[in-house]
C-alpha cells in the first residue's frame, strides 16, 4: 500500500515534528491523555515535546498530515538494549490519529514510518504498550505484525512529578 488510502484518493503525508509543530503535538497528545483517561500539565508536555525535538537521537516524533492537516502522531523512543539479544532497540508510545480521520490509513502509515526509521538506525526490534481493553489498537498492532509473550508491571518511583508516591 502506498501513500494513498485505497479507494479516498487522499494522499497521507508522514515527517518528523521540528519545534514549529509544539502546538499541534501538545493538542494530539492532549486528546491521547483524554482517551486513557490521563491527565498531564501543559508544562509537562511542552517541556516533553521540546525534549524530544531537541534530542532526535533519543525521540523522534512523527506527524501525519492529510491535505495539509494534521491528523496523528507518533514517537519512536530510542536508546534502549537487550543484553543478551546484543542489539538495541525502540519503544513505540503516543500512537494517536484524530477520531474523524480514523480508518483511513493514518495509524498504519505511522507504523510503517516507526518501522522503516527502525530499519535504518538498525534496531532489533520496536516494542510497545497497549492496554488490554484497548482491542481496537491490539487488532491493528497484530495486524502488522506485533506479537506478544510477556506481562508488564510498573513501579513507580518517588521524585517523578506525575507520580503520587510518597517517598
Amino acid at each position: 500500500m502506498n501513500n494513498r488510502q485505497a479507494g479516498r484518493g487522499e494522499a497521507i503525508k508522514i515527517r518528523q515534528a521540528v519545534e514549529s509543530d509544539e502546538q499541534v503535538v501538545l493538542d494530539l497528545w492532549r486528546l491521547l491523555l483524554q482517551f486513557y483517561r490521563k491527565e498531564a500539565g501543559d508544562e509537562t508536555l511542552r517541556h516533553t515535546f521540546r525534549y524530544a525535538v531537541n534530542h532526535p537521537g533519543q525521540i523522534i516524533i512523527y506527524l501525519a498530515y492529510i491535505d495539509g492537516c494534521a491528523v496523528g502522531s507518533i514517537s519512536l523512543h530510542l536508546g534502549h538494549y537487550s543484553t543478551w539479544n546484543d542489539y538495541w532497540y525502540g519503544h513505540v508510545e503516543d500512537l494517536i490519529v484524530v477520531p474523524e480521520f480514523r480508518r483511513r490509513g493514518v495509524a498504519y502509515r505511522l507504523l510503517k514510518q516507526i518501522e522503516e526509521t527502525a530499519r535504518q538506525l538498525g534496531l532489533g526490534r520496536v516494542e510497545l504498550l497497549v492496554l488490554n481493553e484497548n482491542l481496537h489498537a491490539r487488532k491493528i498492532y497484530e495486524q502488522f505484525g506485533y506479537t506478544t509473550d510477556s506481562v508488564v508491571y510498573e513501579l513507580p518511583i518517588c521524585g517523578a512529578s506525575n507520580i503520587r508516591k510518597e517517598c
